[in-house]
C-alpha cells in the first residue's frame, strides 16, 4: 500500500468516525427537541384546553369571567405558536450553497433579536462555504446552540457576535451581559439544557478550540477558533 492509499484510508476512517459522532449529536438534538415540545408546547396546549373548558362553564352564568378566560387563552395560543415557530426555525435545513455562512449567521441573529430585546454588536467577515458541507453544517449548529442559549437562559440586554476569517481559521466571539452561570451549574446533568456538551462536541469534530467563561451577574463569553486548512484539504481532495 503506497502513501496515497494510506492517506485515503485514514481520511475514510476519519470521515466514518466523524459521521458517527455527527449522528450521535443529531440524536441528542432530536431528544432535546422532543423534550422541549413535551415540556412546553404540549403542556401549554393541555392547560389552554382546560381554560377553554372552564370558560364554557362561565359563559352563561358569568360572561365577563368567561371573556377574561378566553382572552388568556388567546394570549397563551400566541405564545405556543411562537414556541412551535422557534422549533421549526431551528430544524429548518440551511441551503449553504445559496446563502453562505454569513447570511445564515445573519438570519440566526435576526431571529435572536426578532423582538428587539437586545442591543447588538455584530461583525461578520465574508465567510463562505468553500469548505465541505459537513464543516458548514456543524459550525452553523455550534453557533446556533450558543445563540439559543442566550435567548432562552441569559436574560441579557446586550449581545456581541464577531466572526472573523483568516487564511488559517475562523475566529468566533460571542458575548452577552446576562445573568451568567457557574461552570459547575452548566456541567450538572440537571442543567444540561445549557447545551455546552453539544457545543463542545461540535467544536471538537471540527478540530477547533473553545473557551467558555461565565460568572453570576457578569454574563458569558464564548471564544471559538476553527482551523480551515484541514477542511479545505478535504474539499480539494473530494
Amino acid at each position: 500500500m503506497n502513501i496515497d492509499e494510506n492517506v485515503q484510508k485514514n481520511e475514510c476512517s476519519c470521515n466514518t468516525e466523524n459521521g458517527k459522532k455527527m449522528m450521535e449529536m443529531l440524536e441528542t438534538e432530536r431528544k432535546r427537541i422532543v423534550s422541549e415540545l413535551h415540556d412546553t408546547s404540549l403542556q401549554n396546549i393541555a392547560h389552554l384546553v382546560h381554560m377553554i373548558e372552564l370558560a364554557s362553564l362561565y359563559i352563561d352564568k358569568d360572561p365577563a369571567r368567561a371573556k377574561m378566560e378566553l382572552n388568556s387563552v388567546s394570549k397563551g395560543l400566541h405564545n405556543v405558536i411562537e414556541d412551535i415557530r422557534s422549533t421549526i426555525f431551528n430544524l429548518r435545513p440551511m441551503t449553504f450553497d445559496d446563502l453562505g455562512l454569513k447570511a445564515s449567521f445573519e438570519r440566526l441573529l435576526d431571529f435572536l433579536n426578532a423582538d428587539k430585546d437586545y442591543i447588538m454588536d455584530v461583525e461578520i467577515d465574508d465567510v463562505s462555504c468553500e469548505t465541505d458541507d459537513y464543516f458548514c453544517i456543524t459550525l452553523y449548529r455550534v453557533v446556533q446552540e450558543c445563540l439559543l442559549n442566550i435567548k432562552k437562559h441569559s436574560q441579557a440586554t446586550r449581545v456581541l457576535f464577531h466572526c472573523k476569517k483568516t487564511e488559517q481559521k475562523y475566529e468566533i466571539l460571542i458575548q452577552d451581559n446576562g445573568k451568567g452561570f457557574t461552570m459547575e451549574e452548566a456541567e450538572d446533568k440537571a442543567n444540561s439544557h445549557f447545551g455546552l456538551a453539544l457545543i463542545h462536541e461540535g467544536v471538537n469534530l471540527l478540530n477547533g478550540t473553545i473557551h467558555v467563561s461565565s460568572a453570576i451577574g457578569r454574563g458569558t463569553t464564548i471564544d471559538i477558533k476553527i482551523p480551515l486548512d484541514l477542511h479545505s484539504a478535504v474539499k480539494k481532495n473530494s
